[in-house]
């Protein structure tokens, strides 16, 4: 009898210390995935911060001498007027310049995309990069107003800019189709018919922007799923997690 309390007190501290060591590695496991949300958090500020200070700098001091070159060119005009004709490709130039300084800072400045919203964001984003004329860009959406948190807004933008970036970059798309819905929930596509990639490659550790991408996929209370194949294009979806 004596034996078997032993043996069964053994296995009762056992089985305790085996206990308490797990919810320990849990309790560890739980501080740093915290720690790890909390430093992609501040990454994500301090990149914004940046932004924003360059999206300012943007607006107010190469905006301004832009600005100040075309009034230039205006009076040169007034005072030549033989010289008008020649001069109106580079005052259209200086036009569709300062056009497009002012849109880029739009879409670089967090305060903006945190004011206008998601859906107003994108679209001129869109519009943005259309004008380059590079690839026809297909955009629906079902609201422009949004009850995201301004932090939200922001990351889930900055994915749309990368994966749009991508498909005018690295894949070579000549279409895209965009579709936004936040009326029921939280939807994002983005489908290009550019080059594709090998899925097996990303998950297997060799698609390090992607995955940085699901990462803020995440810190933004969504999930990314990515459908690829080389050769014909690919399709991101944003939902809600």
């Amino acid at each position: 009898m004596l034996v078997l309390l032993l043996a069964a007190s053994a296995i009762i501290t056992m089985v305790l210390a085996n206990r308490k060591h797990v919810q320990q590695e849990v309790k560890l496991a739980r501080m740093q995935a915290d720690y790890q949300k909390e430093l992609r958090i501040v990454e994500n500020e301090v990149q914004e911060q940046v932004l924003t200070n360059v999206a300012r700098e943007l607006h107010d001091n190469i905006g301004q001498l832009l600005t100040l070159i075309r009034l230039q060119l205006e009076q040169e005009k007034l005072d030549n007027v033989v010289l008008t004709e020649k001069l109106q490709p580079v005052d259209d130039t200086l036009n569709d310049t300062i056009d497009e300084v002012r849109a880029l800072s739009h879409s670089l400045n967090t305060e903006y995309i945190e004011t206008k919203g998601l859906a107003y964001a994108i679209d001129k984003e869109i519009k943005r990069v259309s004008k380059l004329k590079k690839l026809k860009v297909d955009w629906e959406y079902d609201s422009m107003n949004d009850d995201l948190d301004k932090g939200r807004k922001v990351i889930l933008f900055r994915i749309f800019q990368e994966l749009l970036n991508n498909a005018l970059k690295h894949a070579a798309a000549k279409n895209i189709s965009v579709t936004l819905k936040i009326s029921e929930g939280f939807y994002l596509r983005i489908e290009d018919d550019g080059v594709g990639f090998d899925m097996t490659e990303i998950l297997n550790g060799d698609g390090s922007g992607l995955q940085n991408i699901q990462k803020r996929a995440l810190l933004a209370g969504t999930e990314l799923d990515m459908k690829s194949t080389k050769g014909k294009g690919s399709i991101f979806t944003l939902t809600e997690k």
